[in-house]
Formats: C-alpha cells, structure tokens, sequence
C-alpha cells in the first residue's frame, strides 16, 4: 500500500511539473488574462462586485462571477500582480491530478487509475490547456467528479446529489456546455428513483440554490436576459447555412482533433479519425468480452450522444475547447483498454506515451507574446515616456489581429498614463 501512495505521489509531481515548467517563459498572458485582471482590479481596488464575468461567444450570456472572485486571493498576495495567478492552475491541478487517481481506482481499480493518471499527468494538451488561467480550467476537474457523481447516483449512494448540485451550481461560472451532461442525471435518476427519498433531495436542492444565486440574482433583475438569449440562439439565421450532415461532420471532427491532442502530435498522412475510431472500436470490444458492464458503455455513449446532438442542433460557431467536456471519456476509455491488455504491451505504449509527450513540452517554442514579453513592451513604453518626459502615451498597435490586446491592465500596473 505505501508503495503505491508513493508512485501515485510521484505520478502527481510528474503531472505538476508538466504544468509548472518554464512558468513565466510560458505564462499565456493575453486579451482573456488581462480582462479577468481588470475584473480582479475593479472589484479590490475600485470596490465594485460583481453578479457576472464576461460576455461569452453567446450573445446575451455571460460567464459566471466565481472564476474572478477564485483569483482575488492570489492578485492580493502577488500585489496584484497577475504572475499570482499561476497559483491559481496549479491548485486546480493539483487538485485534478489527484481526482483522477481517486476517481479512476474507486471505479475501475489501481492499475486502471494508474494508466488514467499517468495520461492526464503527462499529456502535453492537457497540461498546457490546464495551466491556463481561465475560466474553463476547471472543466477537467469538474467532468471528473461528474464521472464519479453520475456512477454513484447508479449505484445508490446518497452522496452523489450533493457532489451533483454542487456541480450543477458551477456550470454557469466555469463552462455552460457542461450542463447538457445533466439530462444523463435525471436518466440514471429515474431509474434508481426507488433507493432516494425526497429528504433525500433537500440538502442537495438547497445547495444547488445558493450556488446559483449571482445567476438568479442577476436574471431577477434584467429580466431574464440570459434565458431568453439561449432560447433565442436557436432560432439564429446562422443554422440555415449548414445542414444537419455538415454540422455532424464538424462536430466529429473536432472530437477527433482533441483526441488525438490528448495523446500525440499527429504525424502527416495519418487520418486525424483513426485514432479516435480504434479507441471506441476498443472500448466496444472491451464490453463484447465482459470486461466493462453494459451501464458503462450506456454511460459513456450517452455523454458523447448528448454533446453531439446538441452542438448540431446549436447555431453558435463551434471551437474544439466546447469540446473539452469529451476529454475525461477519451482518457476513461484508453485507460480501460491499457488496463486490460497484456502489461509488457501496455507499459511500452504508455512508455512511448510519455517520451512522445516529454518531448513535445520541452521542444515546443514559447509563445512571444506572453507575459514576459508583453511585460518588456509595456517598460520599454515607459522608460521611453519618463525620458521625454510625457504626461501620458499614446499606442498604435501594429500586430497581428488579437495581439494588439491584452496591455490595459498592465499599463495600469505600471502606472502608466494612457492618452
């Protein structure tokens, strides 16, 4: 048993250090980074709180307020800061690094939560899209306990309500996609409605209430303007310009970038569907041997059945981070075929795995338009400006469209007047 808290404990630190790696060289610092800076900033020093973040993608709907109000602690301990943030990942990390190898060992056993947790340590796409600040951070970390959540409502236990109110309530301040999973809920529910009574569903439903307050707060008081722009973004123009077929098609498609991000860079010339395709072909041949029972391949189809169907029916302009909520099931199920193959097989692929996946963190170049670079703009201005002795500055940005975003707050940080 101590043997394998150690391993696990080292599998975790392998996992914080893809996370952790040249953190300033490679702390994303851009238009989004910057936004939550400023948020972060209005609400400390210019005493505003807030009900709500940002506009999404959606018109008429806006992230949650929760994300800004988790970052305040680490602006205050860095002196706002925003390096301070990259505390923030990595707790999240930490958090999610652990949750897997929980999760993946009550569901399916050591040697399953092993291969689960030694993919999610070390998978460069899951690593660098966790150590951005965002508000979808935590996506990986909430499917996970979804995951766990919806077997345990399965299975009868009491406790999974609460872990899914608790859930539920956090949909609108970290991804609203994730909310199509709840449909699976009340299916698993239903059937197992005999082993719940309605004091079962107090606490829960009270829970799920105060968590979602700021959102019934807010629509309260703007006359459900959110509500009514999702259910208007159905009836957008913009569906009538691709067919059903060719919305099922972008959606696969998508589905199948991420999954092979999870796992390697894949070379020219190799379908972007083949990997995808030989995992679910996979997985189904795990259940036709009786290695995974039929709720679980039930389970799984119906988690990939709900995004799908509702991204094809959605109007809005898809991107393959809508997509993350899939990421979780991409692990689960190459985990449970790296379980139950013969080990010298499964250790050489997980070998390979994690030298393919090594090297793609160490050679991948740094994105110059990050924090530190951004940083060095932003002094440059200002030695420049203190040594003509200008009252304020003016910018013109002549960049690539987007990277003339991003400098607002640290302009402010700097103590920078802007004209």
């Amino acid at each position: 048993m101590i043997k394998r808290i150690f391993f696990v404990i080292s599998l975790i630190l392998l996992g914080l250090f893809t996370r952790f790696y040249q953190p300033l060289d490679r702390f994303q610092y851009n238009h989004d980074t910057d936004l939550s800076a400023w948020i972060v900033k209005d609400m400390l020093i210019d005493g505003h709180p807030r009900l709500i973040g940002q506009l999404t993608s959606a018109p008429g709907i806006f992230i949650g307020p929760l994300f800004y109000y988790s970052l305040t602690p680490f602006y205050l301990l860095s002196g706002m800061n925003p390096v301070g943030i990259i505390g923030f990942s990595l707790i999240i990390s930490f958090i999610a690094l652990f949750s897997v190898a929980w999760v993946f060992n009550r569901l399916w056993g050591f040697h399953a939560a092993v291969m689960g947790l030694l993919m999610y340590a070390a998978s460069f796409n899951i690593s660098q899209t966790e150590r951005e600040v965002v508000p979808t951070t935590p996506v990986f970390l909430w499917t996970v306990w979804f995951l766990y959540a919806a077997h345990s409502l399965w299975r009868g236990h009491k406790s999974s309500l609460l872990i899914l109110a608790i859930l539920g309530g956090l949909v609108w301040n970290i991804h609203l996609a994730l909310g199509l999973l709840f449909p699976l809920v009340l299916v698993i529910y239903w059937k197992q409605r005999s082993k719940y009574t309605l004091r079962d569903l107090l606490l829960p439903t009270l829970v799920f209430v105060v968590l979602s307050l700021p959102l019934l707060l807010f629509e309260g008081r703007h006359n459900f303007v959110q509500v009514r722009s999702f259910m208007n973004s159905f009836a957008s123009r913009a569906q009538i310009t691709r067919s059903y077929i060719q919305k099922t098609t972008q959606v696969w498609l998508y589905s199948a970038r991420n999954a092979n991000n999870i796992f390697w860079d894949k070379p020219a010339g190799i379908s972007i569907y083949l990997l995808p395709i030989i995992l679910l072909l996979g997985f189904v041949i795990l259940y036709y041997r009786g290695r995974i029972t039929l709720r679980l391949l039930i389970f799984i189809a119906g988690w990939f059945g709900l995004t799908f169907v509702f991204f094809v029916l959605h109007p809005i302009n898809l991107s393959e981070y809508y997509l993350n909520g899939l990421n979780i099931i991409w692990i689960v199920i190459a985990a449970l075929i790296l379980a139950r193959l013969n080990p010298k097989i499964a250790w050489a692929i997980i070998a390979l795995f994690i030298a393919h996946n090594m090297y793609r963190l160490i050679s991948s170049p740094v994105n110059r338009s990050g924090y530190l670079y951004r940083q060095a703009v932003v002094k440059t201005i200002q030695a420049d400006a203190a040594s003509h002795n200008f009252p304020c500055v003016a910018v013109s940005y002549i960049v690539t469209p987007g990277n003339d975003l991003g400098y607002r707050y640290l302009f402010w940080l700097a103590g920078q007047k802007l004209a």
